[in-house]
């Protein structure tokens, strides 16, 4: 896929870019494979096919590394949404989304590992992040406060109670359904049973219309903001790719 910049590329900083997506594969595949604590930048310098000294011509740390990796992620994650949203208005209901986040979750083995299969991975990420990329963090609570009032102006959920609590409770909902997996896996029902659930949750705990004239008006809106929040995901993956 080519994002924003990649075409005005000379030849070797296309062959720079080429060289850290080989990076961020192997790391990725590693991730998957290993877990974050047992993977040395060595490992993936080894899995990549060039020298340890290379990965942090591109990479400073590891935890920028794997950062990145989890940035890549979450812009697939965002790109379907976004997809989603054009082909479908309806895809801007709270239930809906949640639902394909849950499900989005489970298809892509990297998001997953992070979300369901080590929660010191994720703290210790979590910790990195705010000093590394804290400004696209920012930016990601603040375009989900943004579609969430924008469903309130549509009258899509309710206007009660504030839009920080209301915020807090739907991250605690769905950080619930997926920390919960690791800790029961004995018990969680298949994937398609529990997305079900989610979108039942989130439904009866914050909709109160499906309205299709108000989910027509509110989509393209909704698209800008996760859009914006896309531009700036794909910056800061290349800013870090090219420290």
């Amino acid at each position: 896929m080519t994002y924003a910049g990649l075409g005005a590329m000379s030849p070797a900083e296309g062959e720079r870019d080429r060289r850290a997506e080989r990076i961020l594969d192997a790391a990725g595949e590693l991730l998957v494979a290993w877990g974050y604590p047992r993977i040395t930048v060595g490992d993936v310098a080894r899995r990549a096919g060039i020298g340890k000294g290379t990965v942090y011509l591109h990479f400073t740390t590891k935890e920028v590394l794997f950062l990145t990796v989890l940035m890549r992620a979450q812009r697939r994650m965002i790109e379907r949404f976004v997809r989603d949203l054009r082909a479908d208005p309806a895809a801007a209901l709270l239930s809906r989304i949640s639902a394909s986040v849950y499900l989005w979750v489970h298809e892509d083995p990297i998001v997953r590992v992070m979300f369901t299969g080590d929660i010191e991975t994720l703290g210790t990420l979590s910790r990195s992040a705010a000093d590394t990329i804290g400004d696209v963090v920012e930016a990601r609570e603040r375009t989900l406060e943004a579609y969430l009032r924008l469903l309130r102006e549509h009258g899509l959920i309710s206007a009660e109670p504030s839009p920080a609590v209301q915020r807090h409770a739907y991250v605690a909902v769905m950080t619930g359904f997926f920390l919960i997996e690791p800790m029961r896996p004995s018990g969680v029902p298949s994937v398609e049973d529990n997305a079900g659930m989610v979108a039942h949750v989130v439904r009866s705990a914050f909709e109160i219309s499906d309205d299709p004239e108000a989910t027509a008006a509110a989509a393209p809106r909704v698209v800008d903001l996760y859009q914006s929040l896309l531009d700036r995901l794909n910056e800061e993956i290349s800013r870090q790719k090219r420290t």
